[in-house]
């Protein structure tokens, strides 16, 4: 088996962990012998760069494991702190973003589709905004960093959990 690791600095995590073993590693140390692990990832990546990570994959590539859009959605963090002159406009705001997310997302998920590997895509990712309560970083990302991948992914065919 022979998995290639896809996205950004949530798979290519050397740069964060000091001397520790990064996901590959990690990956590699913790599954059967005999499996192969390849990092295509690159810590700032966005979405749509993941064509070019696809690019010349190896030949005995089995599985694809994508973890990609953090870096999109805090390109976008802006919006939380743009002026509106009442919640629909923010609301407005928002949803464009969102559409835009999803469109991006939507066709990075097939050009990976395309591949046609076996493939996980995780769509975990922990905002930081030391400036913001908990509730107001949540709420304010959720709707652009976690639900358009699951219903894109569902949409897709994929498998989501």
């Amino acid at each position: 088996m022979h998995v290639i690791l896809l996205g950004d600095s949530v798979f290519d995590n050397g740069a964060y962990i000091g001397r520790d073993p990064d996901v590959r590693q990690q990956v590699e140390q913790i599954s059967w012998q005999g499996l192969k692990a390849t990092l295509r990832a690159r810590d700032g990546a966005v979405i749509s760069e993941i064509g070019n990570q696809l690019r010349g994959l190896p030949s005995d590539a089995t599985h694809l494991i994508i973890s990609v859009g953090g870096n999109d959605a805090l390109r976008e963090a802006g919006v939380l702190d743009a002026a509106a002159l009442a919640v629909a406009d923010a609301l407005s705001k928002l949803a464009a973003v969102g559409d835009r997310f999803s469109r991006e997302y939507g066709s990075m998920l097939n050009e990976v589709l395309r591949v046609a590997l076996p493939t996980a895509v995780c769509t975990m990712y922990e905002p930081r905004f030391p400036e913001a309560s908990g509730i107001a970083s949540n709420c304010g990302t959720a709707p652009v960093s976690l639900s358009a991948p699951t219903r894109i992914g569902r949409t897709c065919g994929l498998v989501v959990t």
